[in-house]
Formats: structure tokens, sequence, C-alpha cells
């Protein structure tokens, strides 16, 4: 499904945008850490400050009524000729952590985000995407790599 490419500039990123939409197609975008769980990406529903529980979260809502999604994956740098992005468009379910690839969701977070070994992710759902398709446009080598070139 990923090309090499794009499967390498979407592993090194930091954070995404995930865009969901409710039953009556209303839009929402929220970033997101996420993660590779095999051929599956994962992002947490983890502990931070929320107003809500896991399963209110406007995300967690558009996606049990609308289970389509887009992933963004970019990067922003004042030289233009540099942009570049990584679109996925899938589906997405709530992983309980009674559920089989809860376990290998959570290590693969763990391992990208030292910030998460203090966070009990063990009791928490994860949102697994299976993607679709992917779509990318530009420079695929990401500006923080590369000596000289800041990611803004």
């Amino acid at each position: 499904m990923f090309e090499k490419q794009e499967r390498s500039y979407v592993e090194q990123a930091r954070v995404a945008r995930l865009a969901t939409a409710d039953a009556a197609g209303n839009p929402h975008a929220v970033p997101v850490c996420f993660a590779f769980a095999g051929d599956h990406i994962v992002t947490p529903i983890d502990e931070k400050p929320q107003d809500v529980a896991p399963r209110s979260l406007r995300r967690s809502r558009d996606i049990s009524g609308n289970p389509h999604i887009t992933l963004i994956v970019d990067h922003y740098t004042e030289d233009w000729s540099q942009l570049g992005w990584v679109q996925v468009r899938g589906t997405a379910t709530h992983c309980q952590p009674d559920e089989k690839p809860h376990a290998p969701g959570i290590r693969a977070l763990e391992t990208k985000y030292d910030q998460y070994s203090t966070h009990n992710l063990d009791d928490r759902p994860l949102i697994r995407i299976s993607p679709g398709s992917v779509r990318s446009w530009g420079h695929l080598e990401r500006p923080d790599r590369s000596a000289g070139v800041t990611e803004r």
C-alpha cells in the first residue's frame, strides 16, 4: 500500500492530523500522535487532560458513526520546493484493551514516544486505522532530518 519513501516519511513524523466526520458529514480535524502497528496505524486516546470520557471525544463519536477517516502527515518549510505530504484514507475502529491488536499497538506507541512510558495506555482504547489508499505529493524527505533546514 505504501511506497517505501512514503512509509519512511510517515514513520519519521511525530504528529499527524486526523480528520473525521460525523454521521451527517460534519468534519473535524485534530493533531494526533501515532505509530505503525504492522499494516495498521494506531493513535491513542491518552491521558492528556480531557473534559470527557475517551468514547465521548468528538473523534471517537465520529468514528462510531462514520468510520471513514483521513490522516495527513506533512511538513512546512519556508523553501516551498521542499514541501511534502502523505495522505492516508481509510477506516478507523476502536481497539479495546482486551482485544488482540491492542498490546502491539501500545508497544509501537511507547517505542516511538518516550513520553508514553509514564502514561497508562494499557487500560485505554486505541484508534486503529486500516489504510485504504495512500497519496503523496512533493518532497518526502523530512526537513528536520536534513542539514541546514528546520521544520516550522
